[in-house]
């Protein structure tokens, strides 16, 4: 196991979107902390060695994103492993594997942008439950990941960002660089989908600015306006900011 220093990239095999949310500057020119928050594509396909690498990072909390049909079908191998907490908290209550599935086929006639927009406001009772289990084991580091660790994971990351007042265009280079990372991973997708579908597997820079165009219009431009509208308190706001804080 190393880290690419310029990209908060974790290697491990079996692990293509591998990040820990540390090392990125803040408008007040700290840096994120490490070895706090860490965001991955599934980990339905390690075993072994790579495991024994997330233990000793030391990852010691696992949040899975991805819904309770996902997570049942490719059932993450740390699931069962004492070493680990696991929580399965869907942040989309729909099996994202099914194109056909109404959010998902919207998604496609349109882009992942809308999708975001739409989680933003139809989710928020789940952003507030993963949220809410992410400051409940504090002090420990937490792993969240869905399936590629682009979109539900990216949301996540973004929000943590957001907080810190880390720069929009690092937060959506950071996004976007999800899909150089997982282009192997997706590539059975791709090739197994019409044409039309082949851009909700990749992490499109546009996506996020969407995102972020509609935190303005609906929110003031102002990440801790809507953790307010999903029930989130000012005081564990501020809990939230100082996790990724030195």
């Amino acid at each position: 196991m190393h880290s690419e220093l310029d990209n908060q990239r974790i290697l491990i095999p079996g692990l293509y979107n591998l990040r820990d949310l540390g090392g990125m500057k803040t408008k007040d020119g700290s840096t994120t902390a490490s070895h706090r928050l860490v965001r991955s594509d599934a980990l339905d396909h390690i075993s072994g060695s790579s495991i024994d690498s997330l233990v000793s990072y030391p990852v010691e909390v696992v949040i899975d994103l991805r819904s309770e049909e996902e997570a049942s079908n490719h059932p993450d191998t740390i699931a069962s492993d004492p070493r680990f907490k696991y929580y399965n908290i869907p942040l989309l209550r729909i099996n994202a594997d099914d194109i056909n599935t109404g959010v998902i086929t919207d998604t496609i006639s349109t882009s992942l942008g809308h999708l975001y927009v739409w989680m933003f406001e139809n989710s928020k009772a789940y952003f507030a439950e993963v949220l809410r289990t992410i400051l409940k084991e504090k002090g420990k580091t937490v792993l969240f990941h869905c399936a590629h660790g682009k979109d539900r994971t990216g949301l996540i990351a973004a929000i943590f960002y957001l907080l810190c007042d880390v720069d929009r265009k690092a937060i959506i280079d950071n996004y976007a660089i999800s899909y150089t990372y997982v282009k192997e991973l997706v590539a059975p997708l791709i090739a197994s989908t019409p044409e039309n579908v082949h851009h909700i597997y990749r992490s499109d820079a546009s996506n996020m600015e969407r995102l972020l165009a509609h935190l303005d219009n609906a929110y003031q431009g102002d990440i801790r306006n809507f953790l307010s509208s999903c029930g989130i308190t000012g005081e564990e706001i501020s809990e939230l900011r100082s996790i990724l804080l030195p």
